[in-house]
């Protein structure tokens, strides 16, 4: 008789288990733009209730020949969110973040042109910006499908190379930037 309780009770513990398992984790796939975490394709994983990694990619570039024309774009980012408050309609949610943004251009210049001293020069710039930031975070989620995504921070962004300017430049000729950060995103659960 005793076996079997044990038996039963192990049998209800890990149905109960396996219950709590299907509902977590929880994914969701969007777009996102943020000054701290990065830029493009982004995805979700919720661990549980209050734990959750974003992760952000955008590979990018232009050109037709990669030694004389090309423009290459990296963007990659992390954030770790801890939900504060959370309902079927609301998440609020403090959040630590980094990330790196790659640019580099290749172009061609012709030098003194028309005259018999007349060359091409090849020209490379790389720039690499790193992000990182503390903040607080709010989605808002529409019938448990989408959710819409602000969040707002304290960011510190440095360089050790800004030598043409681009959308992101906010060391402005410096180092390194602090000041307010932020983002927006959409992201559909799966």
């Amino acid at each position: 008789m005793r076996f079997k309780v044990i038996i039963l009770s192990l049998i209800i513990l890990m149905s109960y288990n396996v219950s709590l398992a299907g509902k977590y984790p929880h994914h969701q796939l969007g777009i996102s733009f943020s000054t701290i975490s990065g830029t493009g394709l982004g995805y979700v994983i919720e661990l549980d209730r209050y734990n959750s990694f974003q992760f952000t990619l955008m590979p990018y570039y232009t050109g037709s020949n990669a030694e004389k024309n090309l423009n290459l774009t990296l963007i990659t980012g992390l954030e770790y969110q801890r939900t504060l408050y959370r309902d079927f309609e609301n998440k609020i949610y403090a959040f630590g973040a980094a990330s790196l943004w790659y640019f580099e251009k290749n172009s061609s210049r012709i030098i003194n042109p028309n005259s018999d001293f007349e060359k091409e020069i090849l020209l490379y710039d790389k720039d690499v910006y790193h992000n990182l930031g503390l903040g607080l975070g709010y989605d808002y989620i529409l019938n448990e499908v989408v959710s819409f995504n602000f969040n707002l921070g304290l960011q510190y962004q440095f360089t050790s190379n800004d030598s043409y300017p681009n959308y992101l430049e906010r060391t402005r000729g410096q180092a390194s930037f602090l000041g307010l950060g932020g983002g927006v995103g959409i992201f559909f659960h799966l």
